[in-house]
């Protein structure tokens, strides 16, 4: 035993004296040691540090790739071995290598990080390897220069046609049509209107060919990767050749796989200027017949795929001869027959030198008369893994978004009902459809909707489809086993964030006449209600057109945007009107304590409920934007559906980490944007105090156990225009709260029957 204290007095000394930085931090983030090389390196000391955890750097600025390395060992989501960070010291950047291991001390699991600063070694380098550049530069140069100067010169010949005097038209034609699309209410005009600002766009893309050329000899070309959504792309791209085909009186087809991700990581321009060359050459070379595109995808590891579009048309095909011709600068392929087609020959020179940038490949198959398929593969990474959908489908909705955007109606005499367990849901159901003046009657399970449809006529139902206890398929299916009620044939239109292969034909199978998306799309809300409300409830309504757009900086926009928080999204959900949106954002920043509700599912080993909780939480953060959050959330409940809890326990802090940085970002929000909210339920003063009993209150409990909802509220809000005294006022602002800013009439009568009065 002696010799074992030997031992470990002789470890400390040798982690004490080492020369490169040591630092020990415990799987809960606790740092527990810090050597003296480590404390030189990272400007700290074990004193400053006390009982601190590793957080303590997310407040220094410049440490962001040293935080980020850490935490990916402490999260396990990989060790790193000789990893280059740069770290801020002193106003000062400092080159440090890290390298990460675990160790077990006593059973417990911790992380050792080793640390080198390698500051002078890389200016050294650096120093050495510009000297070596410079020298063979210099021996280059006389040979560059030759060649430079031809290359020029075939260049010059071209770029004469890049001028100021081509650009000009063009933007002035686009700059027109803008307005168009902004003014014009016509459905027809509208859609020939979008098709003239995709095909504009794409025209400059062609002039600037060209130019892109000179860049991709030069080196100068540059992918830049973003977060994107492939169905924009796909919609992009038919926009650009459906009106192309149709004026040669070609069929086109798109097709697209509906479980490719939403969203992908990488150079989205790129990747349309690569497709639509290869959509506007078959056009050109296909003289009858049609062109189909094929949108696919493989998985290639956890967050990457391999991207595969096709390109086949029944034109004219390539030779076997003229297929080293292709990728040739300038070439024609079949130049006698082909001499009146449009274009520089330059097209598929630059689709290849795009592709080998972005790690793709092209594959061409062709028939010589009958046509070619032309095929691409580009590796991507996932952002989220929520899939896509049906193309027509997306298609469809976009351009019936397109030309009703301005239509609206009023139906003050209509009355739905809306069944959803998220409070927040149910609130923005009511806000985006608040200009219709239709009653709206909610109910946060499907016990209290069976309740509801046996008293009271609605001429729609909207159901959510995962709510716990009885789903939205298990209320549907109870309500059609009633007989003589009130809403024997009211349509009921399902509400889910399934978009899978045969979603929509497995509801109507179930019953549900049709179904809605979430996040829910406003416009298309109003389209879906006045679609099924009876012709004479449904009144035309004036509108000017013009949805409010104001409100939000656009240095806030972009601050957001780098935190994962999309705040133009999210103002899309709420149609644009700022008011809505921080409304919403109120709502999401109380429901913080569902983090505990689903705490105590995950002790339990409660998965099914788990996946509620975190299915309503995806949602509601893909409602305001928050894409990060609702990315992260979609993974757990996809993994709690799946009853693997290990990945859940392992991640849950991630998640909730995440989640309260988002909070914290929303709250920052309310108070640049909402600090002059209006208290809704003001007491007044002056006059006669009103007495209450317990008897009130009970009256008004026993209105609400009879889901007469409406009329309880009608009462409470008459009591509230009398003076009263505080606590029974905001005992009342309480009640009214929870009936309409939380949708719990639960909590509504607990507040009621609360013993407060003798």
């Amino acid at each position: 035993m002696p010799e074992q204290w030997e031992h470990k007095d002789l470890y400390r000394e040798i982690v004490t004296t080492a020369q490169e930085g040591m630092m020990v931090i415990g799987m809960n983030g606790k740092i527990v040691m810090l050597n003296l090389a480590a404390e030189q390196m990272l400007g700290l000391t074990q004193e400053d540090i006390g009982n601190s955890f590793v957080n303590v750097f997310l407040t220094r600025e410049g440490t962001d790739d040293f935080t980020e390395a850490i935490l990916d060992t402490i999260y396990e989501k990989g060790k790193v071995s000789n990893m280059p960070v740069d770290y801020l010291l002193e106003g000062k950047k400092r080159n440090l290598s890290l390298t990460t291991s675990y160790i077990r001390n006593e059973g417990e699991k911790s992380v050792v990080v080793v640390i080198n600063d390698v500051t002078e070694l890389n200016e050294l380098r650096d120093a050495q390897t510009a000297l070596d550049r410079i020298q063979k530069l210099n021996r280059e140069y006389e040979k560059a220069k030759d060649e430079a100067v031809r290359a020029n010169e075939a260049k010059s010949l071209f770029l004469s046609n890049m001028s100021h005097e081509i650009r000009t038209p063009i933007n002035a034609v686009l700059g027109m049509n803008e307005m168009i699309l902004r003014e014009c209410t016509d459905k027809q005009i509208l859609s020939y209107a979008a098709n003239i600002r995709s095909s504009g766009k794409t025209l400059l893309f062609l002039i600037n060919d060209i130019l892109d050329m000179s860049k991709i000899e030069s080196g100068k070309m540059e992918i830049v990767r973003v977060e994107y959504a492939p169905e924009n792309v796909m919609m992009d791209l038919w926009n650009v050749i459906f009106l192309r085909a149709q004026e040669k009186g070609l069929s086109i087809r798109f097709s697209l796989d509906e479980t490719l991700p939403r969203e992908l990581y990488g150079d989205d321009v790129r990747i349309k200027q690569i497709v639509t060359n290869l959509l506007t050459n078959a056009v050109k070379y296909t003289p009858q017949g049609g062109i189909e595109m094929n949108v696919a995808y493989e998985r290639r590891t956890g967050e990457e795929i391999s991207l595969i579009i096709s390109v086949k048309d029944t034109g004219m095909g390539i030779r076997k001869e003229d297929m080293g011709k292709l990728f040739e600068n300038f070439q024609r392929l079949d130049e006698e027959k082909n001499r009146n087609i449009e274009g520089t020959g330059l097209g598929m020179n630059i689709t290849m030198s795009l592709l080998k940038l972005m790690d793709g490949d092209m594959k061409v198959e062709s028939e010589y008369g009958k046509g070619s398929n032309f095929t691409v593969t580009i590796p991507q990474r996932i952002v989220c893994d929520e899939p896509t959908g049906d193309f027509e489908t997306i298609r469809s909705r976009r351009e019936q978004n397109l030309s009703q955007k301005r239509q609206t109606f009023e139906a003050p005499e209509a009355r739905v009902l809306v069944v959803d367990d998220n409070s927040m849901n149910l609130t923005v159901f009511q806000s985006l459809l608040k200009r219709t003046k239709m009653k709206i009657t909610t109910a946060d399970s499907g016990k209290k909707c069976l309740e509801l449809v046996k008293k009271e006529p609605y001429h729609i139902i909207f159901m959510d489809h995962m709510m716990p206890e009885m789903d939205g398929i298990e209320t549907l299916h109870e309500i059609q086993k009633l007989t003589d009620f009130p809403n024997q044939d009211t349509p009921v239109i399902v509400l889910t964030a399934n978009v899978l292969p045969g979603a929509r034909e497995g509801y109507l199978r179930e019953g549900f006449v049709d179904f809605l998306t979430k996040p829910i799309d406003g416009d298309l809300l109003e389209q879906t209600c006045a679609k099924y409300l009876p012709p004479e409830l449904v009144n035309d309504a004036d509108s000017d057109g013009q949805e409010k757009e104001e409100g939000i900086a656009q240095a806030d926009y972009e601050a957001f945007l780098e935190e994962g928080i999309s705040l133009e999204n999210g103002m899309k959900y709420a149609k644009n009107d700022l008011d809505m949106y921080l409304e919403l954002v109120r709502l999401f920043v109380r429901e913080q304590g569902k983090q505990e509700d689903m705490r105590r599912f995950l002790a339990d080993g409660n998965m099914p409920d788990y996946a509620i909780l975190v299915h309503g939480l995806k949602g509601n953060a893909r409602t305001l934007g928050a894409e990060r959050l609702a990315d992260m959330a979609f993974a757990h409940e996809k993994q709690s559906k799946a009853g693997n809890a290990v990945y859940v326990n392992a991640h849950f802090e991630e998640l909730v980490l995440l989640w309260d940085r988002t909070l914290m970002g929303f709250q920052g929000l309310l108070e640049n944007y909402g600090a002059e909210e209006e208290e809704k339920y003001q007491a007044v003063e002056g006059g006669e105090i009103l007495p209450l009993s317990k008897s009130d209150f009970e009256t008004v409990a026993a209105l609400l156990d009879d889901f007469e909802t409406s009329q309880a509220v009608e009462q409470l809000k008459a009591w509230m225009a009398h003076p009263l005294k505080p606590d029974m006022h905001e005992r009342i602002r309480d009640v009214l709260t929870a009936l309409e800013d939380e949708f719990d009439e639960d909590k509504a009568i607990a507040l009621l029957r609360e013993n407060r009065i003798d």
